[in-house]
């Protein structure tokens, strides 16, 4: 009886709905977000360049993509990217350089995960950015806009 006192309440486990979730990735060659926002009962993906121009940061739309709700859904469970909130990984004695990045999401109606690093980074971070690539280079998703 005193174990159930103790467990966690399973729904808190998994990602069930996404408002945004927002990962910022930066490096000595630029800069790049890659958002999840809600649109049309579907999970949309995109990816913007960011461009420093007139002393601001800019966002320039490069690619997009719409997929299956429960594919994302999939996707950040599959990450357990509600375990990453307040992951902080500092910079690596030795390394030189590196990519650094900035993960914020709003998920589960409400729920804030905040997760930061320097070439140091939670479990599975190489599979959800790898999964949002894929996501946004699937032909048949994706869209790119008209920047020239």
């Amino acid at each position: 009886m005193i174990k159930n006192l103790f467990k966690k309440d399973p729904s808190e486990k998994v990602i069930a709905s996404i408002e945004i979730v927002t990962l910022h990735l930066s490096g000595m060659r630029g800069s790049v977000d890659y958002e999840i926002v809600m649109k049309d009962g579907q999970a949309q993906v995109s990816q913007y360049e960011i461009r420093y121009v007139d002393h601001e940061d800019h966002r320039i739309l490069q690619k997009q993509a719409l997929c299956e709700t429960s594919t994302l859904l999939s996707l950040l469970n599959d990450c357990k990217l509600l375990s990453w909130d307040g992951f902080n990984g500092p910079h690596p004695k030795g390394v030189l350089d590196g990519t650094m990045f900035t993960l914020k999401a709003t998920v589960n109606e409400g729920k804030k995960i905040y997760a930061q690093g320097s070439e140091n980074f939670p479990k599975h971070y190489r599979k959800l950015r790898d999964g949002l690539y894929n996501i946004l280079n699937a032909e048949e998703n994706s869209t790119r806009p008209d920047n020239k």
